[in-house]
C-alpha cells in the first residue's frame, strides 16, 4: 500500500504538460478516473484535447436483456457528453469513438452524430470512428473532409457508409495515412476520397464487394494493404514509384498499363489467382529492392514461381503458401509441373536468398525444393510445412521426408526443418 502512495505522490512532482501527455495516450475512461488517485489530476483531464471513447458494450461481452443493454449505453452517453462539455479547451486533436451499441436505435445514431460533429474542426490531426450497428451509420458528415485541412490520420471501421460524390467540395492535403476497414464499402467513393489525398502514404483497405470494380490509389504512396474478404475480388490501378510495402489479397489487374513501377518495394504479401499470373509474368513490373516477399497461390506452379522470383533479384526471404483448399489431383496434372528448368541460375538464388518456407502443398513442389537446395548458396533454412504428408501412410510419409533430407544442398549452413 505504501509503495502504491508512493507511486502516486510521484506524480505530483511532475509539471502539468508532462501529466497531459501521459494521459493522452490512455482511455479518456482511465484519464478521469485519475483524478480520484491524485489531486494533482483532479481536474487536469479538463485541459486534453485527445480523446478516446469506447463504450464495452456489444454482444459478445454484453449478454443482458435489452433494456439492460441500452442502460449501458445511455451511461457511456451520459459519460461522453459531461466529458465533451467539461472540457476548457474548444480545441480537439485527436478524437476516437468505438461504438458497439448494434441494435437499431435513433438515439444512438444521434448521439454519434453529435460527438463527430464535436470533433470536427481545423485542429483535427487524427480521427478514428469504429461503429457496429445492425443499421449501420450513414450519417458520416460531409464537413469531416471539408473542414479538417490539417487531418493526418484517418480511421472508419465497421458499418459504416462513406457516400461521396464527385461534385463533393473537399480535400484532404495534410492527409497521410488512411484506414478503411468496412463490411460494404462504395468503390466509386473510396477513388473520389483518394484523389482529393495528395499527399497520403499509407493505405489500408479491407471490404467485402458485391461486384468487381476498380481501386486507382494515390501515387504518393508508400504503404498499401488491400484486402477482399470474399471471392468477387477487386481490379488494381496503382502507379507508386515510391511504395516500400505492398500486400494484397484477392486483387487482380485490368492490364499491365493499369500497374506502375514496384521498383522499390521491400515487403511484399501477395495472393495471386491464376487470372494474374499472365501479367505477373509478362509486363508485370520487376521488383528490383524486394527483400521479403509471401505469395498465396491456388497451387503449386514451379514455372510460375521460378519466373516471378526473377523479378526479385534482392530476394532475402520468400514464403509460399496455399491459400485454399486445393483437390488432390492437381499433384499429378502437368500444367502444375515444371515445365522447363533455367538454363542459368538466378541471382537471387546464389547471393541473397537465405530463408524459404513451404505450406500447404501436396507434394508436387519436390523438384522446385531440390533445385532451391542445390544452388541457394547462403540459404540458411528452409521450413517445409508437412501437415499434408500427415494424410499419407507412415511408410510413405517417412519416405517423403528422407528424400527431401536427403536431397544435396549447396550451402553447407543450411537445415531443413519440417513442421
Amino acid at each position: 500500500m505504501e509503495e502504491e502512495n508512493e507511486g502516486i505522490d510521484r506524480l505530483t512532482t511532475l509539471p502539468n504538460s508532462l501529466l497531459c501527455h501521459i494521459l493522452s495516450f490512455l482511455p479518456t475512461k482511465t484519464s478521469v478516473d485519475m483524478s480520484l488517485v491524485s489531486r494533482k489530476c483532479r481536474h487536469l483531464w479538463k485541459t486534453l484535447d485527445v480523446f478516446n471513447f469506447h463504450d464495452n458494450c456489444d454482444e459478445y461481452t454484453y449478454q443482458g436483456p435489452d433494456d439492460e443493454y441500452n442502460e449501458q449505453f445511455m451511461l457511456f452517453t451520459v459519460f461522453v457528453n459531461t466529458v465533451l462539455s467539461l472540457r476548457r479547451s474548444r480545441v480537439i486533436r485527436k478524437f476516437r469513438l468505438s461504438c458497439d451499441h448494434i441494435y437499431p436505435d435513433p438515439f444512438a445514431g444521434h448521439s454519434i452524430d453529435t460527438w463527430i460533429s464535436t470533433a470536427i474542426g481545423p485542429h483535427l490531426e487524427e480521427f478514428h470512428l469504429t461503429i457496429f450497428s445492425a443499421d449501420g451509420f450513414s450519417n458520416l458528415p460531409l464537413t469531416l473532409f471539408s473542414c479538417c485541412s490539417n487531418l493526418v490520420s484517418l480511421s472508419l471501421n465497421g458499418y459504416i457508409l462513406l457516400q461521396l460524390q464527385e461534385s463533393s467540395v473537399f480535400c484532404l492535403p495534410s492527409l497521410k495515412v488512411l484506414q478503411l476497414l468496412e463490411y460494404r464499402l462504395d468503390l466509386n467513393s473510396v477513388n473520389i476520397l483518394l484523389s482529393r489525398c495528395s499527399v497520403l502514404e499509407n493505405l489500408e483497405i479491407s471490404f467485402n464487394p458485391e461486384s468487381l470494380a476498380i481501386i486507382r490509389v494515390p501515387s504518393s504512396l508508400k504503404r498499401l494493404k488491400i484486402t477482399v474478404e470474399n471471392d468477387v475480388g477487386a481490379l488494381l490501378e496503382i502507379d507508386a514509384p515510391g511504395l516500400k510495402y505492398l500486400s494484397l489479397k484477392h486483387i487482380t489487374f485490368c492490364d499491365a498499363t493499369a500497374v506502375g513501377n514496384f521498383h522499390n518495394v521491400e515487403e511484399a504479401y501477395l495472393d495471386v489467382s491464376h487470372s494474374a499470373m499472365p501479367l505477373l509474368l509478362g509486363d508485370f513490373p520487376e521488383f528490383r529492392y524486394l527483400l521479403h516477399l509471401q505469395l498465396g497461390l491456388l497451387s503449386f506452379n514451379s514455372t510460375f514461381l521460378f519466373d516471378m522470383l526473377q523479378k526479385c533479384p534482392l530476394l532475402q526471404s520468400f514464403t509460399t503458401y496455399l491459400f485454399k483448399k486445393v483437390n488432390r489431383s492437381y499433384d499429378s496434372s502437368p500444367s502444375y509441373k515444371w515445365e522447363a528448368k533455367p538454363k542459368s541460375v538466378p541471382k537471387y538464388l546464389v547471393s541473397h536468398l537465405t530463408f524459404i518456407r513451404f505450406q500447404g502443398y501436396i507434394g508436387n513442389e519436390m523438384e522446385f525444393i531440390g533445385y532451391v537446395l542445390q544452388n541457394g548458396l547462403v540459404l540458411k533454412t528452409m521450413i517445409i510445412y508437412e501437415y499434408w504428408l500427415k494424410s499419407l501412410d507412415q511408410p510413405k510419409t517417412k519416405e517423403w521426408l528422407k528424400k527431401i533430407s536427403d536431397l544435396p544442398r549447396g550451402s553447407a549452413m543450411c537445415q531443413v526443418k519440417f513442421w
